[in-house]
């Protein structure tokens, strides 16, 4: 049974002073503010940084056939006096490429109220567990000294984000177990989720979001002036699961932005060229068809929107909340 409509009877069942949020859609849909972009140092693999054209390939030469991604959703329902309880849906599918059909392989999805149990009254602890409704305590998550509601909403969200990123660990990790020496898993974004993902040879990230800046000018020109069909020098960038990284610029804008087309692809350790090459190929075949009308088509290929969607189809709508009010 659906978390929601278990927590709408809890609700009618057991008044309360509650202090309700009409939220008109999801944290993520809203946004978190703005994003402070990071500089970090990275490795380089191949010098000097250049921009190295790759080539094409053939439709049939391109391998990989698993695509991986997934999503949160972060609704904050109300305020228990100043406590905020959230409801968080997390999920993550890998969906499969056979003759150029794509289909289900693993498909997981997890609901729960996120919200500090040291804060909440132990009663209403107790009636929630009754209700069958499952509980993420984020306390954890909270400075001691720091308990005002929106450090309490930042540890909820941070709590759903670990459920995701935990989740698409464990379906990569599956994943690991079943493929056969044929088959390559393409994930939508970093490989560092884990040391096992991080170290496969034949699983490749491909990450749109540029925040992080991993080389410094001049090396970042060379970068952003990369053409179609070119590939970066590859790097190592810091962390705690060492990849092999470089960017490649999947399509040409005119009068865009200067990140338009340009993906960072991620690829397990040591590093070879002749390999990175060959991967940067294999992705570029994957621009058609276009992963519109999504605004990112142009980092993003087709197979991952593919994911997105099979994700979104599944994952509780704004009707579901009507009875918030």
């Amino acid at each position: 049974m659906s978390l929601l409509p278990q927590m709408q009877r809890y609700v009618r069942s057991h008044p309360a002073k509650r202090h309700w949020v009409r939220s008109p859609d999801y944290d993520e849909r809203l946004g978190f503010g703005d994003v402070t972009p990071r500089l970090s140092t990275a490795t380089l693999l191949e010098e000097p940084m250049r921009a190295i054209s790759i080539g094409t390939c053939a439709l049939d030469e391109n391998h990989f056939n698993h695509f991986a991604d997934g999503i949160q959703r972060s609704w904050l329902l109300f305020y228990q006096d100043y406590v905020p309880v959230y409801y968080g849906y997390v999920a993550a599918v890998v969906r499969q490429r056979q003759q150029r059909l794509m289909s289900q392989w693993r498909h997981r999805a997890i609901e729960s109220l996120y919200l500090p149990r040291a804060l909440c009254s132990l009663e209403i602890i107790a009636t929630l567990s009754e209700s069958g409704i499952p509980i993420t305590d984020t306390q954890a998550l909270t400075e001691p000294e720091d308990l005002q509601p929106n450090a309490l909403r930042d540890a909820a969200r941070a709590a759903i984000t670990e459920a995701r990123q935990s989740l698409e660990t464990q379906l990569a990790s599956e994943w690991i177990t079943h493929a056969t020496e044929d088959d390559w898993l393409v994930l939508d974004g970093s490989l560092t989720i884990s040391a096992a993902v991080a170290e496969h040879p034949r699983i490749i990230g491909l990450v749109k979001s540029h925040n992080t800046q991993y080389v410094r000018f001049p090396e970042q020109e060379v970068i952003l002036n990369l053409r179609l069909g070119e590939r970066s020098a590859a790097f190592m960038p810091p962390g705690r699961h060492r990849v092999c990284s470089w960017y490649l610029r999947l399509h040409q804008g005119s009068g865009d932005d200067l990140y338009f087309g340009l993906v960072r692809v991620e690829a397990a350790l040591p590093f070879d060229p002749e390999r990175v090459t060959e991967i940067s190929r294999w992705v570029m075949t994957e621009r058609r068809p276009l992963a519109l009308p999504d605004s990112r088509w142009d980092r993003m290929i087709y197979p991952i929107r593919d994911c997105e969607q099979f994700l979104r189809s599944h994952e509780p709508g704004r009707s579901a909340f009507g009875w918030l009010g």
